[in-house]
């Protein structure tokens, strides 16, 4: 079944595939062959002992590339990770939401810095547990560019690039691929709606209200999620403008594959970026994922971005140097994005995103399943942060790694009237804490921490009920210390709550906590 897995190294499957049809996405795809088809005793337990396997693949042999009765563009839905368990068990909630929710066209999971026994492991297990919910979710690797820590988000950018090149098949396909859509996400996001290149102006909150607006991607006209950074993108640069974009300052990208300029016209415009206020700069260019555009305006981005980023890294050594590099390259190439406030939902302390479908919600429905309207909720769920209410708690950095295994119990359900009950929160380290003051900050928190908590026990219950022999679908799992969490539950339901003593048996303390 090999049609789903790519890789950066393999010459001879790139001649050869490169003669086959439209339905292949990718020039460097590795089929595996039946002594490398075992099973993994246990869902995403990669380092578990293999075994020979036997199961019958038709159902997923070949890749049904596009639909060519379709009216659609072909689509693209690619996201970042590494090879770590961390974003194992995320990449496989986000092909779970992609697949729930009939997103179109492919997705691919473009993994760099694996090591070969990484690579060997996630290839076993793409093939037996995701490529069954679809033939179009693929895996990309590319080459380990050395990237660590502070810079390791700018495998980003570089993948996005390799996989143009040896999963598109650019620039050679690009007469074939230009008009194609491409959507970049991350991975610590699921899918709430397909994500298409259309939509209903009137029924997006736009970062410029008014004034045109237009309602397709096309080439020259992409859009996004508007991210709170502003024009510190630009400002963030400090004078080093032209050390980042480099001496040749106009706006032609480079053929990677010649190191040749695309654009041999001597009157190719100088960068947009030179002569771009800051009041350009956070209007149009804040941008974050989900980004949008056609193939050819999004390979030109990676090109620059891929230039850019490195500098801009030595210039503004940030956590946001990645996003806003990608702003520079749009902004270098004069491809304002047309920027929406609600394609997303993540934080509900922070500014404004695509939380106004909670203005008719009250706090006795919002976790309640089904209560509010698939199509009057955002796109994406980035669940980047942490929610809570009460002791009710969930985070993407205290979720077990090992949370999908067969013998992992889910995570306990919070009833369904839990926004009714608090208004306040203690996260797990017991010094977080919060009083809300406002019935929205509640219903954010609410709707967040349900949603999160019975999605994750959706997925892990789905994988282990069809490939667990005994799977542990009991609801048990709690991040706050059994102790402090039973207090909870059987003390006062005011904040602090009543506890006789904490976990080291001394006196429970109130601490300060903010007001919203």
């Amino acid at each position: 079944p090999g049609k789903s897995v790519s890789h950066r190294h393999h010459p001879q499957q790139q001649q050869q595939q490169q003669q086959q049809q439209e339905t292949d996405t990718s020039q460097h795809d590795a089929v595996m062959s039946e002594e490398e088809a075992h099973a993994i005793k246990d869902p995403f337990d990669l380092a578990d002992e293999q075994e020979e396997i036997t199961a019958d693949n038709s159902e997923f042999v070949g890749y049904s590339y596009h639909d060519s009765s379709s009216t659609q563009p072909r689509y693209h839905l690619v996201f970042s990770t590494s090879c770590s368990e961390f974003q194992n068990w995320q990449s496989m909630v986000f092909f779970y939401s992609a697949w729930k929710v009939k997103q179109p066209g492919t997705v691919t999971r473009i993994a760099s810095a694996c090591t070969p026994q990484q690579i060997q492991e996630l290839k076993h297990f793409h093939t037996q547990y995701i490529l069954p919910l679809s033939n179009r979710f693929h895996v990309h690797f590319t080459p380990d560019w050395g990237f660590k820590h502070n810079t390791k988000y700018c495998n980003k950018p570089f993948g996005l690039l390799d996989w143009f090149q040896h999963g598109m098949g650019y620039p050679q396909q690009a007469h074939d691929r230009d008009d194609d859509i491409v959507m970049i996400v991350d991975p610590d996001m699921m899918l709430l709606r397909p994500l298409l290149h259309t939509f209903d102006v009137d029924r997006v909150e736009w970062r410029i209200p008014d004034g045109p607006k237009y309602d397709t991607v096309t080439h020259g006209k992409p859009i996004a999620q508007l991210y709170g950074f502003g024009n510190k993108w630009l400002s963030s640069l400090k004078g080093n403008i032209t050390y980042v974009i480099g001496q040749n300052q106009n706006n032609a990208t480079t053929d990677t594959n010649t190191n040749t300029n695309t654009d041999t016209d001597s009157d190719t415009p100088p960068s947009r970026v030179l002569n771009m206020t800051l009041t350009e700069a956070g209007r149009y260019y804040p941008a974050g994922p989900p980004y949008i555009a056609t193939a050819r305006d999004m390979y030109r981005i990676a090109q620059k971005w891929v230039d850019f980023v490195p500098k801009f890294f030595e210039v503004f050594p940030e956590f946001m140097a990645e996003m806003h590099a990608y702003s520079l390259a749009a902004a270098h190439l004069n491809l304002p994005h047309q920027l929406a406030h609600s394609f997303m939902v993540s934080d509900p302390d922070g500014g404004r995103e695509g939380w106004a479908f909670l203005e008719n919600t009250d706090r006795e429905n919002v976790c309640k399943p089904d209560a509010i309207d698939q199509n009057d909720l955002p796109y994406v769920f980035h669940f980047c942060q942490r929610y809570a209410l009460g002791r009710w708690f969930v985070g993407k950095y205290k979720m077990p790694e090992k949370f999908f295994q067969c013998d992992h119990n889910l995570l306990r359900e919070p009833p369904q009237d839990v926004a009714v009950k608090y208004d306040w929160y203690i996260y797990p380290n017991n010094k977080d804490v919060r009083n809300f003051t406002k019935d929205m900050s509640i219903l954010q928190n609410g709707w967040a921490m349900c949603r999160m908590i019975s999605s994750m026990n959706e997925i892990a219950g789905y994988f282990k009920t069809k490939y667990c022999p005994n799977p542990n679908l009991d609801k048990t799992f709690i991040f706050h210390k059994l102790s402090r969490f039973e207090a909870f539950l059987n003390g006062d339901p005011r904040w602090p709550g009543t506890v006789p003593e904490d976990d080291d048996g001394k006196p429970w303390k109130k601490r300060k906590g903010k007001s919203s």
